[in-house]
């Protein structure tokens, strides 16, 4: 299947080059890389520019500033969509707690699922190098979600991810107000309440190589409100 790997970017400029190196020896041939950056005060976007004077496969979406995860994915995935050259759609991480090394098998599951999650919480899936804090916080942040929306994808907030586009096609992904974490759990329960194929795969979740995690009060706070609304909304 023809795939375009997603991967949104704000300060990633030690990650972003060895990530996208990486993936290319991985994804198949045939498959893309859309960059999407927030004007990264770092520089990141204009790495990505310079890598992608190189190689045709890559290409980058600068937009203004700090504008949240879940718009980033909402314009690339509108671009994606609208290009219609793509078959399926990934979404990754730019800090290598996704391995490139799941993205052929993810992309493979897509030609008989509409959504696989590269999942943590699957048997032989697991978590490397996090503190015992943000396990536990990821695990009932999990179980909360689940119990309230009914869920049936086990790692809920999980980014790593393919879809089939002729699927995302039917769902309203611009009408997600959520912009972290929650973006993620809302997004999958338009896809099962529109009866779409699911599935996971386990993966190893290691934690960041370099830089600072982006996690916030903020995205907690939204974290524990979302699930409410979706459980009385009809998305």
């Amino acid at each position: 299947m023809r795939a375009r790997i997603i991967i949104p970017t704000y300060n990633e400029r030690e990650n972003i080059i060895p990530l996208l190196t990486e993936l290319l020896r991985f994804a198949p041939a045939d498959s893309r890389i859309l960059v999407v950056d927030d004007n990264s005060p770092d520089g990141t976007g204009e790495i990505v520019r310079r890598f992608t004077a190189a190689e045709s496969r890559v290409s980058l979406m600068t937009r203004p500033g700090k504008l949240g995860l879940g718009t980033a994915y909402q314009q690339a995935f509108r671009r994606v969509l609208d290009e219609g050259a793509d078959e399926c759609v990934v979404t990754m991480d730019a800090d290598f707690s996704h391995s490139p090394r799941y993205v052929p098998e993810l992309i493979e599951k897509c030609r008989t699922h509409d959504l696989v999650v590269g999942s943590r919480y699957i048997p032989d899936g697991r978590i490397e190098n996090w503190e015992l804090w943000r396990r536990a916080l990821s695990w009932c942040g999990n179980f909360y979600v689940r119990l309230i929306t009914g869920s049936p994808i086990h790692d809920c907030t999980a980014g790593f991810s393919a879809m089939r586009a002729d699927f995302l096609q039917k769902v309203p992904f611009e009408r997600v107000r959520a912009s972290g974490y929650a973006w993620w759990f809302t997004l999958r329960m338009m896809f099962s309440r529109r009866r779409a194929r699911l599935t996971e795969i386990p993966i190893v979740f290691t934690d960041r190589r370099l830089g600072r995690s982006k996690i916030s009060t903020n995205i907690i706070y939204e974290g524990l409100i979302e699930p409410w609304r979706i459980r009385f909304s009809k998305l």
